[in-house]
């Protein structure tokens, strides 16, 4: 058996033995799965396991939908995504990530104090960044959310995966489910015949970008509240509250909070439009037009001279 610090009973269950790590300590869990923080003993390298719960191991539901989430994950491979280092897929199902620790971005977003600007940029673009990887395999994230994104040096975010990558179609049949955060849910998710998919991910990026730089989230409320205001409500505003930012940022949350999905700019320009202002420069994103009745643009008033 392996050797491994025994902790107390509060936070290592003592039944709990992954060969070659030794378990520091309980991190969290899941509906299915416990995470430990560990090392790897042979390169002494600092890891997060997660293991099938004990009184799963002779379920087979728990036990495919372990499996399905360790296929998933091993596909990605992105800098802004925990990497999968090792797995057991016989016996104690287990599942071996780089250490997810850390500071999270919840830590960062105190109410009434707005982020940087440079540091609200490369979160973003970080969280962006993972969320086109993970469409690029097919996949989206099903809850995008500051408690699930750490943050590493200079403020590079990595966006946790556990049991949250769901597939494309998987995502859309999660219409009216609120599995995602309320403060940043696309209208789309909560009703209507339009179609979740990656254009919902801009609109949470943009969202939380509102949110890191205004000093407080789009909309306020109980959840219930807040998720009626994103669906009913017009995006606000955030340079009535930060008038002095790049216009470009305006022109970016805009633009990717549009009403429809189908009006936002593709996932990968979201990325690109977030790489220019991180570079201080035009995302070359423009403000959706508005719509009168019918969905019609609205006639632009003409100046009395």
């Amino acid at each position: 058996m392996t050797d491994y610090d025994s902790g107390t009973a509060s936070t290592l269950p003592f039944s709990v033995s992954v060969p070659g790590y030794r378990l520091r300590r309980e991190a969290g869990s899941d509906a299915v799965g416990l995470w430990f923080d560990a090392e790897q003993q042979s390169l002494g390298r600092k890891v997060t396991i997660k293991v099938l719960k004990p009184q799963f191991e002779a379920h087979e539901g728990a036990r495919r939908e372990f499996l399905a989430e360790m296929d998933r994950l091993s596909q990605l491979d992105h800098g802004n995504l925990p990497h999968v280092l090792d797995s057991a897929r016989e016996g104690t199902l287990v599942l071996v990530v780089e250490r997810i620790g850390g500071r999270t971005l919840e830590e960062l977003l105190v109410p009434g104090k707005p982020a940087g600007e440079a540091t609200a940029l490369r979160v973003a673009r970080g969280v962006a960044r993972a969320l086109a990887h993970l469409v690029e395999h097919g996949f989206a994230h099903k809850n995008v959310t500051p408690r699930l994104i750490t943050l590493r040096e200079e403020n590079e975010p990595r966006v946790v995966t556990f049991r949250n990558v769901v597939t494309l179609e998987e995502l859309g049949g999660l219409r009216g489910r609120i599995t995602q955060d309320p403060l940043y849910v696309a209208p789309e998710q909560l009703g209507g015949e339009e179609t979740i998919g990656p254009a919902a991910h801009g609109y949470h990026v943009a969202a939380l970008l509102y949110h890191l730089l205004a000093g407080r989230p789009p909309h306020e409320g109980d959840p219930q509240e807040v998720a009626r205001a994103h669906f009913k409500e017009t995006f606000p505003s955030l340079k009535r509250i930060q008038p002095f930012l790049p216009v470009g940022i305006y022109d970016f949350i805009a633009a990717c909070t549009a009403r429809s999905p189908a009006e936002r700019p593709p996932l990968p320009r979201v990325v690109e439009a977030l790489e220019a202002l991180v570079d201080r420069k035009d995302p070359g994103l423009s403000k959706p037009e508005a719509k009168g009745p019918g969905g019609a643009p609205r006639p632009r008033r003409r100046r009395r001279r």
